[in-house]
């Protein structure tokens, strides 16, 4: 990595030196894990890192890229004083968690997407829920997709320096024409290809998506794009081509539809054959589609391999084969099975019949077991993910199907890690009291959910190392 020099903070200065609270430089100290180099050294939650080893930081990436020597001296803003502190590297993690960047510090979107999933949200959400970051920190740091269409030279610049790698790129088309169509007309050019070929020169990592739009970037529109890619890997080392989600919500918004099984089937005979040409010239299948799309064509998913150690997993791309494959390997290590609990697994209405077949392979299951498909009323009944499924719809669902047992399990994917509430501000707390049931978010993860349905010797859930949620993560 070459050295890299931002700006000296104004503030930063000798241990004791009073500075301005207000400013915004540097990064604050969220949490600090115990017995961590950091709790050694004396960090505490609400300390604000101004600079390591002398060098400013501005947001969390800095702090990655400064903070990988063995010994580093941080400049810490604490109670409006300056301090210096040393902390030695006892292990790769330092313990530190830094504080997310707020709203008004992440770069917003300024495209117009005909696809835009904000666009179709209904009115009276939390404010957060409309924010459309186009910032490539976070693709960095969280694996958010990117336009790269309006991105200052300074960005360009740092990320070739710090070589921020991977990123994930929203691409949709490689057609100017098009894919300035797609992103809403915007003022700005909107042609992605320049820049993905200097960050391949740079060696920057990308990972590719498509949103796929029927009538707008399939047919000869998608092999243009995947043919104009597939010259820059391994630099993109992936081109993940999804369905597009359209939302009850698209009042005064573009015409657009979803894939048709018909669609569905021959995009999935097209991307077989693309692969098959791609891992022979290649060595690498390269371009890859969403789960949705072998669920609506009704074709089998192809094997783990295929998907080549799942790079784009969270976009989609292999979450049902991963989760299948891990249930399987699940049970066959729980040879000693404990029995189970009467339970009700929520789940989207895509991912159910799946669910259901798996829950069937558990002794005892089809009896004890029961899958709820809830429909999702909140967006429309053509979002069948778990992830966007609503608390009101969660609810006015149970209430009608009848015995719920002795738990309902809700997969962690339906509510917000920071506080725990569905897309529509209710609680779990909310659904067990209207439904007289406990309710228990689970994790997505065959483990979790096995560990949630099954009852140990004294009685209660038979815990895992954490504490159990479900996991319809694929859906």
């Amino acid at each position: 990595m070459a050295p890299h020099t931002p700006p000296r903070s104004a503030g930063a200065g000798e241990p004791g030196t009073r500075v301005d609270p207000r400013r915004a430089d540097g990064v604050v100290v969220a949490g600090i894990r115990p017995r961590s180099a950091a709790a050694a050294a004396g960090l505490r939650a609400g300390d604000r890192i101004l600079a390591v080893n002398g060098e400013a930081i501005a947001d969390a990436i800095d702090f990655q890229f400064h903070a990988a020597d063995e010994r580093l001296t941080l400049t810490v803003e604490r109670d409006a004083r300056v301090r210096s502190m040393r902390v030695d590297r006892r292990a790769a993690d330092l313990g530190i968690e830094l504080q997310a960047p707020t709203p008004g510090e992440i770069a917003t979107c300024a495209n117009k997407c005909v696809f835009c999933f904000i666009h179709q949200l209904p009115r009276g959400l939390r404010k957060s829920l409309y924010v459309k970051d186009d910032d490539y920190r976070l693709s960095f740091l969280h694996g958010n997709y990117i336009t790269l269409s309006d991105l200052p030279e300074a960005a360009l610049d740092r990320i070739e320096r710090q070589r921020l790698s991977p990123l994930y790129v929203s691409v949709h088309a490689t057609d100017p024409r098009l894919r300035w169509e797609l992103l809403g007309k915007p003022r700005h050019s909107a042609e992605i290809l320049p820049r993905m070929e200097r960050l391949a020169k740079a060696g920057i990592r990308m990972h590719a998506q498509i949103v796929l739009c029927p009538g707008w970037n399939d047919g000869a529109a998608l092999e243009r794009t995947v043919t104009e890619l597939a010259p820059l890997h391994p630099h993109v080392a992936t081109t993940a081509v999804v369905p597009v989600g359209l939302t009850r919500h698209r009042e005064r918004l573009p015409q657009l539809r979803m894939l048709t099984a018909d669609e569905a089937r021959a995009l999935v005979d097209t991307v077989d054959g693309w692969q098959a040409r791609f891992l022979e010239s290649l060595g690498s299948r390269f371009v890859y589609l969403g789960d949705e799309v072998y669920l609506q064509a009704d074709r089998p998913l192809p094997p783990a391999a295929a998907y080549e150690d799942f790079l784009v997993a969270e976009d989609g791309i292999g979450l049902v084969r991963r989760f299948e494959d891990d249930f399987a390997r699940a049970l066959k290590r729980r040879r000693t099975a404990s029995p189970l609990r009467r339970a009700t697994l929520v789940t989207g209405a895509m991912f159910a019949p799946r669910l259901s077949a798996l829950v069937a392979a558990l002794p005892g299951g089809s009896e004890r077991l029961r899958v709820a498909a809830v429909p999702n009323d909140f967006f429309g009944r053509a979002i069948g993910v778990a992830g966007l499924l609503s608390g009101r719809d969660i609810q006015r669902h149970l209430a009608t199907i009848g015995e719920l047992g002795d738990v309902v399990l809700v997969p962690s994917v339906t509510v917000r890690d920071v506080d725990g509430v569905f897309l529509d501000d209710l609680t779990p707390a909310d659904l067990a009291r209207d439904l007289a049931v406990p309710v228990r978010v689970v994790e997505p993860t065959p483990a979790a959910l096995l560990a949630a349905v099954r009852i140990d010797r004294t009685g209660g859930p038979d815990m895992a190392p954490r504490p159990p949620t479900l996991g319809t993560g694929p859906a």
